[in-house]
């Protein structure tokens, strides 16, 4: 018997979230579509609009908010600029985290192309959601691990009375504390699993349902109530839009399932499993160890007798883990492809290790299969791709450029005796100075254009309440913010104002 699940996170729907981030209040079309000019590069108004509504508050100084932004930008990119003259985009790491990005646009891509784009919501469907969002019903529930416990319990319920059996299967304490976790407020079709609402939308009040599956539980489900208010033709102009959004998304949910495991399924994917436990044991006694001065790689190729496991996988590192049609990887080969912070679990619960791991070498199979499909289509030349890439890799090539200033000129805080706090203000202090004459030399060598006219057209979101507040998005799937936005630390820099005042072209 399974006691307190939470109805909210047991049947949370998961909705792909929908960017929207507002609109430019003036066609821009009747002059440049960009805000700023430096040297060669371009800043546009859309690349603005979306770095100052996820960027940080610190960078959004008064009096003139956006034209803070916008100098913090193109200070980043004048750094930028200058990594790629030093060649820094072709370092290890670069070329390492865009590699991995590629893959992750090149998914997203495919999905876009063949999933979402061949979507469509009828007004008659948004017509017949919006009626249906004026049905609620609310209803008890019980829960049980397996078929044959849920369907004994179903029977003694039929007899005996759903609260007359929950009493008797609870303690008194349990049935105090725990009575509203069996119960759900008022729910409409928009908060209820699909699978469950096929099964509970013909219960009267009073009714029991039989078991329902959902992710591999049981419900026995009650109907208490059941509330239907009255429509409006305002009702459906005013939720029309929003309506649409919902549908959408939960067709796209659907197909892009539906895609995924038709396109997997195609490819036969199986995987050994003696190699599967060599991978596995050696993951393990790897997180015991803790050591996070090395990485997976390197622990597996200097694996000593103290490492048995770490030991065999270096010396079956050849062997094969994962077949699909057209292809093959080898321990080493799957090993060089993931990453290994994606594995962080409790070694201790065996189980559910064995079962993440099958999970991420599905996922890595699948992202890594999926990526080439999209490059056969052509997609990694679609400017979606181009523009997201090129923008990660700026942002990459800025922390790089930044990381060998501050290496070269050898700023470490001084070694006294002063507090550490006291250390870190004496070395963002120097890191300042520093940063600060650069960027000047920066300019004096980068023509930079502002074109105030164009900025100004640009709608952005500024809190009333609190200008410090920020707002933050990442995608679900990797965790990466969804837009690289500029660095924080660009708000402590300051730029003489004579610097800028020489450097800087106001352009109408």
């Amino acid at each position: 018997m399974l006691k307190r699940i939470s109805w909210r996170r047991l049947f949370a729907l998961a909705f792909i979230f929908h960017l929207s981030t507002g609109c430019i209040e003036k066609q821009i079309g009747t002059g440049p579509d960009f805000v700023a000019q430096v040297g060669e590069r371009t800043i546009t108004a859309r690349e603005f609009q979306l770095n100052y509504e996820f960027g940080f508050s610190s960078l959004k100084k008064t009096p003139d908010r956006k034209l803070s932004y916008l100098e913090s930008m193109i200070n980043e990119l004048l750094l930028s600029m200058e990594g790629y003259r030093l060649g820094l985009d072709k370092t290890e790491r670069v070329q390492n985290l865009e590699a991995g990005l590629l893959q992750e646009l090149l998914f997203e891509e495919l999905l876009r192309t063949q999933v979402s784009e061949t979507i469509t919501v009828s007004d008659e469907e948004i017509r017949d959601a919006i009626t249906r969002s004026k049905v609620r019903w609310k209803f008890r529930y019980w829960a049980e691990a397996d078929l044959a416990a849920a369907d004994r319990v179903y029977g003694m319920m039929q007899e005996q009375g759903y609260a007359n059996v929950v009493a008797e299967r609870l303690t008194q304490e349990e049935v105090r504390r725990d009575s509203k976790d069996f119960e759900t407020d008022y729910l409409t079709w928009l908060e209820t699993p699909p699978e469950l609402l096929d099964a509970i939308k013909d219960l009267q009040i009073g009714e029991m349902s039989r078991p329902i599956e959902l992710n591999h539980i049981y419900f026995l489900i009650q109907m208490i109530d059941i509330r239907r208010e009255a429509l409006a033709e305002y009702d459906y102009q005013s939720t029309f839009e929003r309506y649409e959004q919902i549908l959408f998304q939960r067709k796209l949910k659907g197909e892009t399932a539906r895609y995924v495991a038709e396109f997997m399924t195609a490819k036969n994917v199986v995987v050994k499993g003696e190699a599967f436990q060599t991978l596995a044991e050696a993951l393990v006694e790897w997180q015991q160890q803790n050591d996070n001065t090395r990485t997976l790689s390197e622990a597996i190729e200097e694996a000593g007798e103290t490492e048995p496991a770490l030991q065999k996988l270096n010396r079956h590192s050849g062997k094969i883990l994962i077949t699909f049609a057209g292809g093959r990887w080898s321990l080493k080969d799957f090993i060089g492809r993931i990453d290994p912070d994606r594995l962080k679990i409790e070694p201790a619960a065996k189980q559910q290790f064995r079962a993440h791991l099958k999970r991420e070498i599905g996922l890595t199979v699948r992202n890594d299969l999926m990526a080439k499909e999209a490059i056969s289509k052509g997609l990694h030349e679609s400017e979606a791709v181009r523009n997201q890439l090129r923008a990660w890799r700026d942002k990459w090539v800025y922390q790089e450029m930044r990381r060998q200033y501050l290496i070269q000129n050898d700023l470490n805080p001084p070694q006294t005796d002063l507090a550490d706090s006291t250390r870190s203000v004496a070395h963002l202090k120097q890191t300042q100075l520093f940063l600060e004459q650069k960027l000047g030399l920066l300019r004096k060598t980068n023509t930079v254009q502002i074109y105030a006219t164009v900025l100004d057209t640009i709608s952005v979101t500024d809190f009333k309440k609190s200008r410090w507040a920020n707002v933050f998005l990442f995608k679900n799937s990797s965790k990466r913010p969804v837009i690289p936005t500029v660095d924080p630390a660009l708000g402590f820099w300051k730029i003489d104002n004579n610097t800028i005042n020489n450097t800087v072209k106001e352009t109408p």
